[in-house]
């Protein structure tokens, strides 16, 4: 051993530097790391906040276009609305309100009196309110517009006794025969 004295070192600390210096280093790796993925999260904050504003000037071109559309979509019901009341108009000319009420007398028996007519011509539904004198009678009534080719499936509704006359109410389905012809 001659050249060279040698050195000897000798640590009199409390603590071991080299373990807070590796502690150090990781929080400084850490530390980058945390910045580095706040960058990110920044610059992909931007991004969406780009994507976002993009689709809103999309939403507000579309609602643009939509409002020029809005007169065509108005002018295109108003036509639907006209057809519906044509098609009314069409019906009604078919149906024959004389042809009903012949029906309906030829099946009337005595004793019998109508008070109310009602026809709802889309469910071709007939209610007829009325007063009958005896319960044969109301029955004759019954029984007559099951046998008329007019009337199908004929339901009494309603009776009650008032003043010594049976008041009812039937319904029942009228077949128009003549309901493909133009009158």
């Amino acid at each position: 051993m001659t050249g060279m004295p040698r050195i000897i070192n000798i640590n009199f600390a409390s603590r071991n530097y080299r373990l807070t210096a590796a502690v150090y280093s990781g929080l400084l790796a850490a530390s980058a790391l945390f910045v580095a993925l706040t960058v990110v999260m920044v610059v992909m904050v931007f991004f969406y906040r780009h994507d976002v504003a993009a689709m809103d000037r999309k939403l507000t071109e579309l609602e643009m276009s939509a409002e020029k559309f809005k007169p065509v979509m108005r002018e295109r019901q108003q036509l639907v609305s006209d057809l519906s009341d044509m098609s009314g108009l069409m019906e009604s000319k078919r149906f024959s309100w004389t042809q009903l009420l012949t029906a309906i007398e030829a099946v009337f028996p005595s004793g019998v009196a109508l008070e109310h007519i009602g026809y709802k011509t889309k469910s071709r539904s007939l209610n007829l309110k009325g007063k009958a004198r005896t319960p044969e009678s109301l029955r004759n009534l019954i029984v007559g517009m099951e046998q008329s080719p007019s009337f199908k499936a004929p339901l009494l509704k309603h009776q009650s006794v008032d003043k010594g006359h049976i008041s009812f109410e039937v319904v029942t389905h009228y077949e128009d025969r003549g309901a493909g012809m133009v009158q």
